[in-house]
């Protein structure tokens, strides 16, 4: 397995490929190089398991975003864009409000009537 990996090269469609696109050449590609379809390519299973990983990847719009961004090392994503989404306000609200509900004292129950004689 390469380090460098080109999903799109891979899947022969361009960087601009709408969903659709994107599974019409997974599913062509896919039927080819199957393993139970293609049994004298001892390649077709490694073949296969990369257009698998290609396809799931560039499929999901989150998982192609930091595709795009990062390419295949996830070492080069950039969480910038993940902190900006989020208020730190309302997540310093919520995290108070879980630590204050410690602190609280437990109210007094009395035991039941009758319980002791």
């Amino acid at each position: 397995m390469t380090k460098n990996k080109d999903y799109y090269e891979i899947l022969g469609i361009s960087k601009d490929a709408d969903q659709k696109e994107i599974k019409l050449a997974y599913r062509k590609l896919a039927k080819k190089y199957h393993p139970d379809l293609n049994h004298k390519d001892k390649n077709a299973k490694e073949k296969f398991i990369e257009l698998k990983e290609a396809y799931d990847t560039l499929i999901d719009p989150i998982k192609r975003k930091i595709y795009d961004q990062a390419g295949y090392d996830p070492r080069n994503i950039d969480l910038n864009d993940i902190f900006h989404k989020y208020d730190f306000i309302t997540i310093r609200e919520i995290l108070q409000q879980i630590f204050s509900a410690n602190r609280q004292k437990p109210q007094y129950k009395p035991p039941p009537e009758g319980m002791y004689i």
